[in-house]
Parts: C-alpha cells; sequence; structure tokens
C-alpha cells in the first residue's frame, strides 16, 4: 500500500497513483509474493516443488529456478537434480522463440521494471 501512495507522499492534493504505476507496482509485488511463496514451499518432493514453481511464476525459466534453489539454500548437488527435472517439466516454448532476439518480445524483466519505476520516480519529483 506505500508503494500505491508513494506519487501522492508529501503532496497537499490527494490524488490516485497513474493507473500504469499502479499496474506496475502491483505486478511488481505479485511477482515477489509468487517467489517467496515458491522459496518458502518444502523441497521434498521434488516433483511437487517443481510443479509449483511452474504453476506459480508463468514466466519460468532455469535461470530463475537456479536462483530460487540458492535462496532456498540448497546444496549444489541438490539442485543439479532438480534443475534436470525442472527442464524436464517445463514447457517447451513455441518454434523459434529460443534465441536472444525472442526476449525482447518476453515480459519485461525485473531490471526492466525497477527502470521504469525509477523514471517514473523521477518524474513523480521533478513535478512535486
Amino acid at each position: 500500500m506505500v508503494l500505491l501512495d508513494l506519487p501522492s507522499i508529501g503532496s497537499q492534493v490527494v490524488r490516485k497513483a497513474p493507473a500504469s504505476y499502479t499496474k506496475i507496482v502491483v505486478k511488481g509485488m505479485t511477482r515477489a509474493e509468487m517467489i517467496l511463496k515458491v522459496v518458502m514451499a518444502p523441497h521434498e518432493p521434488p516433483v511437487v516443488f517443481v510443479d509449483n514453481y511452474i504453476k506459480l511464476l508463468t514466466d519460468c525459466n532455469t535461470e530463475t529456478f537456479q536462483k530460487i534453489l540458492d535462496m532456498k539454500g540448497l546444496k549444489r548437488s541438490e539442485q543439479s537434480s532438480m534443475l534436470e527435472l525442472c527442464r524436464q517439466r517445463l514447457p517447451t516454448p513455441p518454434s523459434g522463440a529460443e534465441g536472444p532476439s525472442s526476449l525482447s518480445l518476453m515480459a519485461p524483466t525485473p531490471e526492466q521494471e525497477s527502470s521504469r519505476i525509477r523514471k517514473l520516480e523521477k518524474l513523480i519529483k521533478k513535478r512535486l
């Protein structure tokens, strides 16, 4: 809620945050909540853990899964078998969508989202 109220903090005029800002905040916080749910879930049995990851994170990939396993504090030996299981269970991308050029067509990365938020914050500061 604080993030949603951020554009009007310190302003004498109480107004609702722009819809685009609200959408970005809600999307980012929802993703963070889903990541926390996956990290806090038990990793045994591995098949259930991987299926839960795929279900909760719609833009799942092995790199993100690796980071989640690191956050869980699993040893590399445990991670390798779980990564292989994840690779097997991940839905296959449409043909031609594996190259780097297709990355620009996908949903924005968290870094791109945070960059957008920073730009928005700077814009808000200029207007205040």
